[in-house]
C-alpha cells in the first residue's frame, strides 16, 4: 500500500474510531482513476443510496472541472457483496464533469460501517479559515465571498445554490487579497453606525481602497460613520439615511431579508458620487441593475 493510500486509510480508521466503529474493520482501499464511463456503470448498479442532490453533484462537478478535486478518505465504497454504499454524488459528478478523477475506493466494507460517514456537519468556509488560524473567521469568510462574487458574478443574484462559492475559492481569493483581513474592524464600525451588513461593509470598503490605493479616504469614512455637518444631497448623508431606513423595523411590517449585493451596490453608488464630487438627489438600487464599478477619486 503506497504512502498516500496509507494516509487515506489511516484517516478513515480514525474517523470510525472516533465514533466507536473500529471493532471489525476488514475493508480494503486503493486510489483509482474513475472515468466518466466507469462512473456511469457503477451508478447503474447502485440500488441502496439516498436520492441524489443535484446541487451537491453540480458543486462537485464544477470543482472537478476546475482541477480542485483532491483525494481524501471520502471516496466510494462497496460492501462485501460488491454493492455501492457510499459515493453516488461523487460518481454522478464525474459523469457530469466528463473528466476522469482519482478517488479512494473501499471494498469489503462491513454492513453498517458507512452509516456514520455523512452524519457530520460539512466544513464551511468559516471552518476552513478557522483551521488555518484566521481570526473572526465567520465574518472574514463572508467578506471574501462578497469579493469573489463582485469579481466573478457581479450582475447575478448573490443568494441561492447558483451563487455558491467553494471553500477552495474562498481560500484562493483570500490569498490573492490578503489585505481583506485589515477591513474586519472597518466593517464592524460601519455596520454599527449605519445598520449595513457588516461583511458587506468590510468588503465594500476593501474594494474602494483597492481601487484608490494612494487616496486618503478619511473624509469618506468620517462622513458615513459620523454624519456630522453633512449637507443635503451629500452622498454620504444619503447613504446613511438609506441604510437607516433599511435597518429600521416598521411596526407591523415583515422585514425582507437583507441583501448583501444590494448593500454593496448602494455603498459603491454613494462612494462613486462622493469620489467624483456629484450631488445626487436620491440613492437607490434595483436588483436588475448592473453592479457599479468602483470610481477613482479625482
Amino acid at each position: 500500500m503506497s504512502g498516500a493510500i496509507e494516509q487515506v486509510h489511516d484517516a478513515f480508521r480514525l474517523h470510525l474510531a472516533a465514533r466507536g466503529r473500529l471493532e471489525s474493520i476488514r475493508l480494503r482501499s486503493r486510489v483509482q482513476t474513475i472515468t466518466p464511463t466507469k462512473a456511469a456503470e457503477l451508478l447503474e448498479a447502485n440500488t441502496t443510496n439516498r436520492p441524489v442532490s443535484r446541487s451537491v453533484v453540480r458543486s462537485f462537478a464544477e470543482a472537478m472541472q476546475r482541477g480542485e478535486w483532491i483525494v481524501t478518505h471520502q471516496g466510494i465504497a462497496f460492501d462485501v457483496n460488491g454493492v455501492l454504499i457510499d459515493g453516488q454524488h461523487r460518481l454522478a459528478a464525474i459523469v457530469e464533469a466528463d473528466v476522469p478523477v482519482d478517488l479512494t475506493v473501499f471494498t469489503d466494507v462491513d454492513d453498517g460501517t458507512f452509516d456514520v460517514l455523512d452524519t457530520g456537519k460539512r466544513r464551511n468556509a468559516a471552518d476552513v479559515l478557522a483551521i488555518e488560524g484566521e481570526k473572526s473567521s465567520t465574518m472574514l469568510a463572508a467578506m471574501v465571498r462578497t469579493v469573489w462574487l463582485f469579481e466573478n458574478r457581479p450582475d447575478l443574484n448573490w443568494s441561492g445554490g447558483a451563487a455558491a462559492v467553494t471553500n477552495h475559492q474562498i481560500v484562493q481569493t483570500l490569498e490573492e487579497n490578503p489585505k481583506l483581513r485589515d477591513f474586519l474592524g472597518r466593517g464592524e464600525q460601519i455596520a454599527a453606525a449605519t445598520g449595513m451588513i457588516k461583511s458587506a461593509a468590510g468588503a465594500a470598503s476593501y474594494l474602494v481602497e483597492r481601487a484608490n490605493k494612494r487616496a486618503n479616504l478619511t473624509d469618506w469614512y468620517d462622513g458615513i460613520i459620523d454624519g456630522a455637518g453633512l449637507q443635503k444631497n451629500d452622498p454620504r448623508l444619503l447613504f446613511r439615511r438609506v441604510m437607516f431606513a433599511m435597518a429600521r423595523k416598521q411596526a407591523g411590517t415583515v422585514m425582507r431579508r437583507r441583501d448583501t449585493r444590494e448593500h454593496v451596490a448602494l455603498y459603491l453608488k454613494a462612494f462613486n458620487a462622493w469620489a467624483t464630487d456629484e450631488d445626487i438627489p436620491h440613492l437607490r438600487f434595483n436588483s436588475r441593475e448592473p453592479m457599479p464599478a468602483v470610481a477613482k477619486i479625482r
